[in-house]
């Protein structure tokens, strides 16, 4: 670093002055600390009070000097002295003078140091920054439904529980009556629960629609059930047949029957 200061002093003489005869500038600047000087300029030397004058008078002043510098400079490497000086005479009383101070040295680097809890959070954010915008995107993206892998097995259980209600029943074979055991047939009473399962495969029979598809669709904010209904083209008694459409709320799985008409002759 190379600074160049500049001033101008105004020295006023006791007598006139005519003739400068001799002068010198010295200085006693100081660092006083990494950007700070302070100290004197010494001009001295020797005059005439009047041109034709044979006598010389001696003169010597002290100017104070404090120079602030923008940047810190090393203190082994810097130094202070005297660029240029040059002068003139002012109302013949005034010696007016123009300093210039040359200050040279090598500026104080400070380094910004690199804590160690920085650089992994750096490296943590390039590792999440991709992950985020795959989470952004698939919530962007508002007409998918996705389902994981265990909802899919729940909703297959679900339609495999409505497509056999009732568990496989081993067949009990029917006792042979002797008839000179028992002359007169008793009434075997059929089971309970295949009456049930006999009756709802007979209200399959008596349709001329079979169900052969399901869908399962997870009911929104924006959804309504005349929405499904127009939606899928079913009835709301086909769609309570499967679904209880009284407790339903946002994230409620729907069982939507898919229809097929049976084409076949009798």
């Amino acid at each position: 670093m190379k600074q160049i200061i500049s001033f101008e002093k105004e020295i006023a003489f006791k007598t006139m002055i005519g003739e400068v005869t001799s002068i010198s500038l010295e200085h006693t600047l100081a660092f006083q600390g990494p950007s700070t000087i302070s100290g004197d300029m010494i001009v001295s030397g020797t005059y005439k009070m009047t041109e034709a004058s044979t006598l010389e008078e001696d003169f010597q002043y002290a100017i104070p000097v404090d120079i602030m510098l923008t940047k810190d400079l090393e203190e082994d490497n810097r130094s202070i002295s005297i660029h240029n000086f040059t002068y003139d005479i002012r109302n013949e009383d005034t010696l007016h003078l123009y300093i210039d101070v040359l200050v040279k040295g090598r500026e104080v680097i400070e380094l910004e140091e690199e804590t160690e809890e920085e650089i992994p959070v750096l490296e943590r954010n390039e590792e999440i920054a991709p992950k985020l915008e795959e989470i952004v995107e698939e919530e962007s993206d508002d007409n998918k439904e996705i389902l994981s892998e265990s909802e899919v097995e729940e909703s297959q259980k679900v339609i495999d529980n409505i497509m056999n209600p009732f568990p496989k029943q081993e067949e009990i074979p029917t006792p042979v009556m002797q008839e000179e055991v028992k002359e007169e047939k008793e009434e075997v009473k059929e089971p309970q629960d295949t009456k049930v399962m006999n009756s709802i495969f007979s209200a399959f029979a008596n349709t001329e629609e079979t169900y052969t598809t399901y869908s399962v669709y997870l009911l929104r904010e924006t959804d309504s059930i005349e929405s499904i209904i127009e939606t899928y083209g079913i009835s709301r008694e086909e769609l309570s047949y499967y679904n209880d459409l009284e407790n339903l709320t946002v994230g409620s799985k729907i069982i939507i029957p898919t229809t097929k008409k049976d084409v076949s002759t009798n």
